[in-house]
């Protein structure tokens, strides 16, 4: 996410910082789609390893929230530490995300499982005055796909069967390769 280095005026207060996150989450923890223009600028770019491609625009972050309130409609996030502030402008938060599926997630269409979800992720932004106008989301999606059902625990089982298929697949290319 390149951006021009803001000047000092531009440049939030740590702070300020801290009380644009924590209005972010609490609106966010409202589950209310009428507060996407308060938190995020029109030409918002939301990039989240959750999402299978950028989100652009307030229509696109709708769909996308809407999406995830669906599944967990208890979704909360909860800022752990931050925000960090960086020279060029860019703020760091970390936070933990926790919630109940009990909905269809879509994309990628995961049916509900009733299983908890608690992970965390380094969120990486571009302030616009008081609201988010980029975001780089990066979190472990192998530990929520684990603890949502949708990949097996590591040493289980269901690891040593995935590893057994994969290495089925390998020499199957391999063989096409060759």
């Amino acid at each position: 996410m390149a951006q021009q280095t803001p000047t000092p005026s531009d440049q939030p207060t740590h702070e300020r910082a801290r009380e644009i996150f924590q209005r972010a989450y609490d609106l966010l923890n409202e589950h209310d789609l009428a507060h996407v223009p308060t938190i995020f600028t029109e030409d918002i770019l939301f990039e989240d390893d959750a999402a299978p491609e950028p989100i652009r625009g307030h229509e696109e972050m709708r769909r996308f929230l809407s999406s995830i309130w669906t599944a967990f409609p208890d979704l909360r996030f909860e800022r752990l530490h931050g925000p960090y502030l960086a020279q060029d402008g860019g703020v760091a938060v970390h936070v933990r995300v926790t919630g109940t599926m009990e909905g269809k997630l879509d994309p990628p269409g995961f049916l509900p499982t009733g299983a908890h979800l608690s992970t965390e992720y380094g969120g990486f932004y571009e302030l616009e005055g008081d609201r988010i106008r980029r975001a780089r989301i990066i979190i472990n999606m192998s530990d929520a796909a684990v603890q949502l059902g949708a990949l097996p625990a590591p040493g289980s089982k269901g690891e040593r069967v995935a590893v057994l298929a994969q290495g089925l697949q390998a020499r199957l290319k391999r063989r096409r390769a060759g």
